[in-house]
C-alpha cells in the first residue's frame, strides 16, 4: 500500500486541528491581538506581493477592479 501523507493522523486530530484554525480561515485577515508577532508577507526578488496561481478571479472580480481605477478606489 501506498502512504500518503494526509494519512499521518486521525479524523480526531483532523477536527480538532480544523477548529484550531477556524477563525483564522473565516478571518481572511490577521487575528493575532499584537501586530509584532504577525508573520511578514511574502515578497518576489522584485519586492511585489506574492499571489496564489491556483485562485482564479472571475469576471466579476475583473470588472470591479476596473472600475474602482477609474474612480480611483480602492
Amino acid at each position: 500500500m501506498q502512504e500518503r501523507g494526509s494519512d499521518k493522523h486521525g479524523p480526531r486530530v483532523d477536527d480538532q486541528m480544523e477548529k484550531e484554525v477556524e477563525g483564522a480561515m473565516r478571518a481572511r485577515r490577521p487575528t493575532r491581538a499584537q501586530e509584532e508577532r504577525e508573520t511578514e508577507p511574502m515578497v518576489t526578488d522584485e519586492g511585489e506581493p506574492v499571489t496564489d496561481p491556483d485562485v482564479e478571479k472571475g469576471p466579476e472580480a475583473s470588472e470591479e477592479t476596473e472600475e474602482q481605477e477609474e474612480t480611483g478606489e480602492r
